[in-house]
């Protein structure tokens, strides 16, 4: 295989913390929607289910990219160029990762599905800091329950080969397989954990976000279900530490901005576009409303979308 030019010395952006703003305010932590779309159809996802009505499926151009960059530059601590599809649909997500690494520490969270040896390599060398691939499952029974359309044979040779060229090249980049425990694949965790720990890689094992219940399922085991908050005050408590009303951005892949990650993936806000002419990081983030409903989150009097249909802090009561 041809040697890719792109030195493997260069040191990459340190993960930070993700809800410590600027001392001016300002967002240090940035969600960039580089696609709105994804290959496979897991029953768990807005995507995968196609229950985003109000938004158009979209791959992020570069030079709006570029526009986005330059905006965010002056604050971005932490860029993750995933938020609601496959990243690895993008054509340009190297050179998106190549960019945003200049100045801040890239995340990046793909299914794995798209990836062959040769874009692991570049991958592990286009200043990616932090590497999520999601793998529920170590069987093709077990794994296409949840990752419908995927093929896990491809997804653990992948990861394999991450690995060997993380490791070729000073294990330069965080990799973490990620195993979101279901009902369906509870008995596959210690397969996991072996596959992970036989190539020296740590596995995360995550608690599913239940939104719709109709496929899978929790497991039985507390350990691997999501905390319920069974009065209001601990709920209106936990809602409070939320980071984007703190210290994070999330940008849709027409540019427009979410009002976080999770929940508003229809995009029901208008809170302004970081692609209109003149716009900034500060005038969208000190926009009044969007001031005024961070600090009401921040203040323990959030609105509905937090208290009734947040899936990261769940309403028990």
């Amino acid at each position: 295989m041809q040697q890719i030019q792109i030195n493997p010395l260069k040191a990459l952006k340190p993960y930070v913390e993700t809800d410590i703003p600027t001392k001016e305010g300002m967002p240090t932590v940035f969600q960039v929607e580089t696609v709105l779309a994804c290959n496979l159809a897991c029953p768990e996802c807005v995507i995968g289910t196609d229950k985003i009505d109000n938004r158009t499926k979209k791959v992020m151009r570069l030079k709006e990219f570029k526009i986005i960059s330059d905006k965010i530059k002056p604050y971005a601590k932490m860029v993750y160029l995933h938020n609601w599809g496959e990243p690895l649909m993008n054509k340009n997500i190297f050179k998106m990762i190549e960019i945003a690494s200049e100045y801040a520490h890239v995340h990046i969270s793909t299914h794995g599905n798209l990836l062959d040896k040769e874009k692991c390599e570049k991958l592990i060398l286009s200043g990616v800091g932090t590497l999520i691939i999601s793998i529920d499952g170590l069987t093709k029974e077990v794994y296409d329950q949840y990752r419908i359309g995927g093929d896990v044979d491809k997804v653990m040779e992948n990861i394999k080969y991450l690995s060997e060229f993380n490791k070729i090249y000073g294990n330069r980049v965080t990799i973490l397989p990620q195993f979101i425990v279901f009902k369906h694949n509870y008995h596959e965790v210690k397969a996991f954990k072996d596959f992970c720990s036989n190539l020296g890689l740590r596995g995360i094992l995550k608690k599913p976000y239940i939104r719709f219940g109709e496929v899978v399922q929790e497991s039985s085991d507390k350990k691997y279900q999501r905390e319920k908050y069974l009065n209001k005050s601990d709920h209106l408590d936990a809602i409070s530490t939320c980071n984007s009303a703190r210290a994070k951005m999330v940008v849709a892949a027409n540019g427009k901005i979410l009002f976080c990650c999770a929940q508003d993936y229809n995009g029901d806000n208008d809170l302004g576009s970081l692609l209109d002419d003149g716009s900034t990081v500060e005038s969208i983030w000190n926009e009044y409303q969007y001031q005024k409903t961070r600090k009401s989150i921040v203040n323990k009097n959030p609105p509905s979308v937090c208290t009734e249909d947040c899936i990261i802090y769940n309403k028990g009561y």
